[in-house]
């Protein structure tokens, strides 16, 4: 068990790529893998297929059951080993760096508080030894200093710091866009492209677009870190 105390609310992050976002407003919601509604729009994927394949078939011991593949995935820190792969280029098929990238907010309490279904776990969801949770008060479980560290190797008296970083909330089926509280972008430049497609969907609540400094950060973070074993990837669910 963590000795951090975790903070409430508690954020959680969801990273997409921005040309997603029209077809996140227009069915109003984000959704599971196994959940997504069959309706032709198009989703541009960011994931690490090897990793989806074994997220298809892990199981979740608690909660509403199932794989992972029935739940959006969220990430707990803003410094996500995703965003690292993807930047670096360690995502076969993606090379457009940080820019159209962006991380849709909201917390665990919003999630409980709508009644939706969710689970979170204590590391890396394919890693054997992690523990999964359907219960908040057992958010102290996760280790809140390095979900949010910036540097994550694992070292000789600690060689299990890659999979604790990797912790994740997952949340069942779907995710209505009105718990959305926050759209986090790289620039600018995403930042008006963005606010200009959430006009287009008036009947949608329009969170605050914010442009934050730990995605350029991370170009400074990237130039000092080791490579992380794909198997340590967390992959987006669609």
């Amino acid at each position: 068990m963590s000795t951090t105390v975790p903070p409430n609310p508690t954020e959680i992050l969801r990273l997409v790529h921005v040309d997603c976002l029209r077809t996140i407003l227009i069915r109003g919601a984000l959704h599971a893998t196994n959940a997504t509604p069959e309706d032709g729009l198009q989703y541009r994927t960011i994931h690490n297929v090897d990793v989806q394949a074994s997220r298809h078939i892990k199981e979740i011991p608690c909660g509403p059951g199932g794989t992972t593949h029935d739940y959006v995935p969220f990430y707990f820190g803003q410094l996500s080993v995703m965003l690292l792969n993807l930047k670096t280029g360690r995502v076969a098929g993606y090379g457009e760096g940080q820019r159209p990238l962006i991380y849709l907010v909201t917390t665990a309490q919003a999630v409980a508080g709508a009644g939706s279904g969710f689970v979170f776990s204590d590391g890396h969801g394919l890693a054997y030894f992690t523990n999964w949770y359907d219960d908040l008060t057992a958010l102290d479980a996760v280790d809140w200093n390095l979900v949010s560290a910036r540097y994550w190797a694992d070292k000789p008296d600690d060689n299990d710091r890659q999979r604790r970083k990797q912790a994740e909330f997952l949340v069942w089926n779907s995710l209505d866009w009105s718990l959305i509280q926050e759209i986090v972008v790289y620039d600018d430049r995403t930042q008006a492209r963005v606010e200009a497609l959430l006009l287009e969907y008036p009947e949608r609540s329009r969170p605050p677009v914010s442009v934050c400094d730990f995605f350029i950060g991370m170009t400074i973070f990237l130039e000092n870190s080791h490579p992380v074993p794909n198997m340590n990837c967390h992959s987006e669910s669609l």
